[in-house]
């Protein structure tokens, strides 16, 4: 989906099927992407899975200062892509909503949440794999609960904030990130 695209609210996949659909892409990354807005939200997922795998490799202390810096380059130039998706399907979510211009404003947008629930959908992921295989689950089973109630609460927030901005209780900004760095 372009940014210049129309939306309409009933282009608004349900937040479980996005968190369903992050999940299946999670497990198996070579999934072929899905068009429209959700196609656009697992690029976002697998941007922050880049970016995570990167990250752990500049923790390495196998890796020389040369690879880091290489590798803190590609970091920010995906991070420069990150916030272009968040933008994407902040400006979609807010075609698709005729938002209520005198409603309380939310502090965050359906972008910027969506990008932190990418994450978790992340984090969860290879904590279940830690869990798998370290010894005795390495002390990492006793996260799994809270990831999946940080990722239930996120998407029960998201669906909140969705449905307050097209019933006109609350709006958001759609996000842009005017970064220093970089185009």
């Amino acid at each position: 989906m372009s940014s210049g695209d129309a939306a309409s609210a009933q282009d608004l996949p349900p937040t479980a099927e996005v968190v369903a659909e992050l999940r299946r892409v999670v497990r198996d990354p070579a999934r072929p992407s899905r068009p429209g807005l959700l196609g656009v939200l697992v690029d976002l997922l697998r941007s922050n899975l880049e970016q995570w795998n990167l990250e752990s490799l500049t923790r390495s202390a196998d890796v020389d200062d040369a690879v880091v810096g290489r590798t803190k380059r590609a970091i920010d130039e995906l991070n420069g892509r990150r916030h272009q998706l968040v933008e994407a399907i902040d400006i979609a979510y807010d075609r698709a909503l005729a938002q209520n211009e005198t409603a309380p404003l939310a502090t965050e947008s359906p972008g910027m949440a969506f990008d932190r629930l990418s994450v978790v959908v992340i984090r969860a992921h290879r904590t279940e794999l830690a869990v798998d295989e370290a010894p005795e689950g390495g002390g990492y089973a006793a996260r799994l609960p809270v990831l999946q109630r940080q990722l239930a609460d996120l998407e029960q927030a998201i669906d909140i904030l969705v449905d307050d901005a097209r019933k006109g209780r609350r709006r958001f900004v759609p996000y842009q990130s005017l970064k220093l760095y970089g185009p």
